[in-house]
Order: C-alpha cells, then structure tokens, then sequence
C-alpha cells in the first residue's frame, strides 16, 4: 500500500536544477536531431543525456553527502531532477514539436506553379496557426539572417501561442490518463518498469550499497566507453583504427526466395544489451524469435508468389497490434475502470484516491475536457468535428498502448512507420469522402503521428514509478512535470526559430512531406484501404489470440508485445544485442540462479552508462566546436 502524505522530492532547489539543465539539453536535442541529423536521442526509449545529466548530478552529489550531509540531495530530489529533464527533452522531441514546428509556412514558402499549392491549401490553413509572411519566411528558409527582429518576432509569436497551448493540453490529457491507471499498472499488477532501473540504481541510498562502487559496473562502462572512445577517434581522425559493430548478414542471400529476408544486421550496441538485460525473459525470447518470424513472412510470400507492393505490410500490422494491446490492457483493468468511474461520479467505491496523483474525479475530468479541447481546437482550425474525435481516440489508443509496452517490455525504442491515425481514417472511409479543408488542416498532425517514436505519456507514468520507489510526492511531481512541458514546449520554438535563421529550411523536409501526403490526397482522391484495414485487423486478432494462448497454457512463451516491436522497422538494430541479453540472462539463471542475475546486473547498467556518458560528451564537444561528432547511435 502506498503512503499518505509524502513528502520527499520536490522541491524548489530540486526543480530549480532540473530547469536549469533544461535549456542546454533542448538546444542539443534541437541541434543533434534536426541540424545535424544525428544521435537522436529522443528516438529511444530511455534518453542518454537525461542519464548523463543525472550522473553529473550523483557524482557531484557523493562528496556533498560526505562532507556537507546537511545539505546534499536526496534520491527523491535527484530523481525529481530527472523527472523535470525527461519531460522537457520528450516535448522537444524528434516526433513532436519539433515536426510540427516545420510545417508551419510550408505550403506558403513551397507553392509553385507546378504544385499548385497555393490554390489547394493557402485558403484553407489558418492565419493564428501558420506563418504567411513571406519576409518572415525569407530568413527563416534562405538563412544568414536572425530571428531578433520586431517583423520576426511579431510573425511567429502567434502561432507559437497557440500550439504551444495546444501541445501542452496534449500532455496534460496524457497525464490524466496516466493518473487514471497508476495503481493498476504500478500496485496491483507490478508491471516491471525495465527502464527505471539505471536511474533507480544510480540515485540508489549508501546504506543499501553504492552503486558507483561495484567493480563490475565500472568493467562494463570501461568496456563501452572504450569503445565509443577508439570510434569517436575514428570519426574525426580516419587513419585511426576503428572498432567494426555491425555486420550484415543479408547480403549473402542474394537469390530467391531467401533474398525477400532483406536487411539482416548483426549489430552489437551494448547500450541495447544492457537495456535488455532488466527485460523479463519470456518477452526477451520473443522478440528475437518474432523478429525471425517477420523474416519468415517475407520468405513465404517470397515462395507464394505474393506479389502485392509492401507485403507483409508490417506498419499496418504494427498498428493492429498496439490497438490490440490497448484493448487487452483495458480488459484485464475493467474492473479496477469500473471501480475509478464510480469514484469519479461520486459514487460509493473500494478504491482509495487519496495517495494518488489527483482525486480521479479530476483526472477523469481533465481527461475529458483535455479531449474535448483538443477537438474543440482543431475544429476551430478549420476540420469538421467528427474528424478530430476520431484522430485523438485512436491517437490516445495508440499511445496508452505505448505506455503499457514501456511499463511491461521497456523496449529501447518504439515506433509505428506511417501508419498512425490519421492514416487509418482515411484508409477507413477514404481521402474521396474527407473535405478538403479538413485534409489540409490535417497535414502539422500527421507529422507528429507519422512515427510516434516519443511521446510524453510513457515518461509521465515512469516518474510516477519512480515516485512509489522513492517517497516523491506525486501531487506535486505532476505539476512540476507540466511545468517543464510548457517551458520544453517554449524553448524547442526558440531554438528552432534560432537554427532556422542562422542556417535557413532546417528540417524542412518534415513540412514538405506532409503537405506531398496530403496533395496526393486531394487530388487523386481514394476510396477506402481494404488491403491497409484488413492487415490492420490481422495486427489486432494475432494481439488477441496470442493473450488468449498465454493466459490458457503456461508453456505457451511468445508475447503479444513482441509483435510489434519485433516488426518495427529499427529493430533490425536490436534484434541481435536481444539475443545476446536473453541468452545471458537465461545463462546466469539457470547455473546461477537469481544471485548471480544481481551480481551481474551491475555489469550491464554499466554498459548503458558506458555508451550514454561518452555519447554525450562527443555531442557535447560538437556543440562547442560547431562540427558533428561520433554518435553511437544513428537511427
């Protein structure tokens, strides 16, 4: 049972830091991802310069606590540090505000005769939500000039106004959400949370054993480190020996019907190992065992004959599945739902909301008008009503999904390759039956839905874990987490605007993809995707049943939320550190049994902090020279 009245955590000195933090690690996010195009951090499940950040503050932190213990942080307090980072660095992320910022003067910067932009979107897109100033735009896309101008400032200020409004609600409705299921998923179904484990052991108390002073996590960050060291090296300077990390194994089935495998990589990042490692067993054998299964779809149609572009059409199947898993979720939680709603009416209900984030009646509440906002917002825009509450249904679906898969798998990574909800809709009734208006109105939100790699929601629910485990008062935790979305919100525009008018159309290609998507259905108008339906309903059955076979025979080991992880594209990057994690991990359990597992933990914790602290010290040297560095991970 969770205690009342907790106090630990949030404080000022506490939220203060975080803030502090805030800003660089924007700007680098901005920079790594969009300028440069590397890193990405905000692609993976766990961000490396949140962990970097957090080990600045424990390092600094030890001989505080051991010569001045009076005023040394506590692990409530570093972990709020982190909790502030985690949700600034996602609302800058790679796949959302940063995508939706590059549309905003797209289809008026872009239109030529030949596109005909200007007679099929100007009239539709909203003067408070985009930029038509073609002064303003000038510097903004050609560059070499500066954002510190009243014509400047005056153009964006509006429609930063609103969406940064318009994100932040987002979040909030995420949060509630979040606020809603916290005890199910935390207290009554101990899901694991395998990517709270590196920030939980780092901030971990003396008394119960340093984490920094275990030889083996020092043997793992050394081994790491050391790698990406000789790599980095390589980079800048090529006569330099390099350390070889990925091999692929596809280019040797050349002939049919073994050449429909594709890309076979055998990678070894051992960021991914050690992340994989907390995972539980069953899910880490079936991802590598479903990844093959993927491969084995391809061969097949290979040998069928099937001769349909994009077979086996892994993205719809992918977005099949994760709704598939938010059904599921909801069904196993329908009692506990039930239970919350009653509370929430003011009815009499065994559940006690006193220790949770908000009262459920207001996180019912806010989760409704969130929605409601929301649609009210985009309806303003110019969309008819029914369009949008069928966007952010779906959206919130495939995002509760999202999160289940975090606080279960931990996955390093997840993602749905454009097949998110607006693609559904469309492929449901057809772009022939959607008006115009609303399609071009549409195109800022299928840039953020169009991978759905980061997203706030998952992270919001890890702090609220992190919370449970270290005495954090989550009512206070909440707001500071909204806080730091707002500002993270505000800074990603600044910085955005700042790169655009130094180096001119960065990122642009966002904006202009999603305008071409949305061109191509105008004009050649659609009936609906039956193909696109039908393996999306394949995605959300094979969901189904596999929850039906594990939870009717114990021997039955795949599960359903290896499916789509292990046919996301990128995890051709993973599949292989999975397999090594998994036969580790069954190794050490099976001749050392659970022992062995925690001495050899530390191991693979220092593998992650390994790769995520020298990561972040070559960005951090790019930034201070002005010129890309060695990034370990690509994708």
């Amino acid at each position: 049972m969770r205690g009342k009245g907790k106090k630990g955590g949030v404080t000022l000195r506490a939220v203060l830091i975080g803030l502090a933090f805030m800003p660089i690690n924007v700007y680098l996010v901005v920079q790594w991802e969009t300028v440069w195009g590397t890193q990405y951090p905000t692609t993976m499940g766990i961000f490396f310069n949140a962990i970097f950040c957090l080990f600045l503050v424990t390092v600094l932190n030890l001989p505080i606590k051991k010569f001045l213990p009076k005023i040394a942080l506590n692990r409530g307090e570093m972990l709020t540090i982190y909790a502030v980072l985690l949700m600034a660095i996602t609302v800058s992320g790679h796949d959302f505000t940063q995508t939706v910022f590059c549309t905003l003067g797209t289809s008026r910067w872009f239109a030529t005769p030949e596109n005909e932009w200007s007679s099929l979107f100007w009239r539709y897109v909203p003067q408070w939500l985009s930029v038509k100033d073609d002064n303003v735009l000038r510097g903004f896309y050609e560059g070499e000039s500066t954002f510190y101008t009243a014509q400047h400032i005056k153009g964006w200020l509006e429609p930063m106004f609103w969406w940064t409004l318009f994100l932040t609600v987002m979040v909030f409705t995420m949060l509630c959400i979040n606020a809603i299921i916290r005890k199910q998923w935390i207290e009554r179904e101990k899901l694991t949370y395998p990517l709270v484990q590196l920030p939980f052991e780092m901030t971990r108390d003396d008394s119960k054993g340093n984490f920094f002073s275990n030889k083996l996590l020092w043997l793992g960050f050394g081994i790491a480190a050391g790698i990406d060291i000789i790599n980095g090296l390589n980079f800048l300077f090529p006569v330099f020996p390099q350390i070889p990390l990925k091999y692929n194994l596809g280019e040797h089935f050349v002939d049919k019907p073994l050449n429909a495998i594709g890309n076979l990589p055998v990678q070894i990042n051992p960021y991914a190992i050690g992340l994989a490692f907390p995972i539980p067993l069953d899910l880490l054998f079936s991802c590598w065992v479903l990844f093959i299964v993927w491969k084995a779809e391809r061969v097949i149609g290979s040998v069928a004959g099937v001769n349909l572009p994009g077979y086996p059409f892994p993205d719809q199947q992918i977005l099949g599945s994760y709704l598939g898993i938010a059904a599921v979720a909801l069904f196993i939680g329908r009692k506990y739902l039930w239970q919350v709603l009653k509370k929430a009416i003011g009815v009499r209900s065994d559940l006690d909301d006193s220790g949770e984030p908000m009262k459920y009646r207001t996180a019912v509440l806010g989760g409704l008008l969130g929605t409601a906002s929301l649609v009210i917002f985009v309806s303003q825009a110019g969309m008819s009503v029914l369009f949008p509450l069928a966007f952010f249904l779906i959206y919130f679906a495939i995002m509760f999904a999202f999160t289940r898969m975090r606080a279960e798998l931990g996955p390093p990574l997840q993602g749905i390759h454009y097949s998110g909800p607006l693609q559904l809709i469309v492929a449901a009734v057809g772009s022939r039956k959607i008006s115009q208006q609303t399609l071009t109105v549409a195109a800022p939100y299928w840039t953020f839905t169009k991978e759905l790699r980061n997203n706030p929601m998952p992270f919001v629910l890890e702090g609220f874990k992190l919370a449970e485990r270290s005495d954090i008062d989550t009512r206070k935790l909440w707001k500071v987490m909204m806080l730091s979305s707002f500002l993270g919100i505000f800074v990603t525009f600044w910085g955005f605007l700042q790169f655009n008018y130094k180096w001119g159309g960065v990122g642009a290609w966002r904006g202009v993809a999603a305008y071409t998507v949305i061109e191509r259905w105008v004009t050649r108008p659609a009936e609906p995707d039956m193909t696109f339906l039908s393996f999306t309903g394949f995605g959300f059955i094979f969901v189904l049943i596999n929850t039906a076979l594990r939870l009717r025979f114990l021997w039955w080991r795949l599960h359903p939320l290896g499916y789509p992880l292990a046919g996301y594209y990128h995890f051709e990057k993973l599949w292989f550190p999975f397999f090594i994690s998994w036969a580790a991990k069954w190794i050490i359990l099976k001749y050392g049994g659970i022992r062995a597992y925690r001495r050899a933990f530390p191991l693979f914790m220092g593998l992650i902090l390994g790769e995520f602290i020298m990561g972040s010290v070559w960005g951090i040297l790019g930034l201070l020279t002005g010129k890309p560095t060695y990034a370990f991970k690509s994708w």
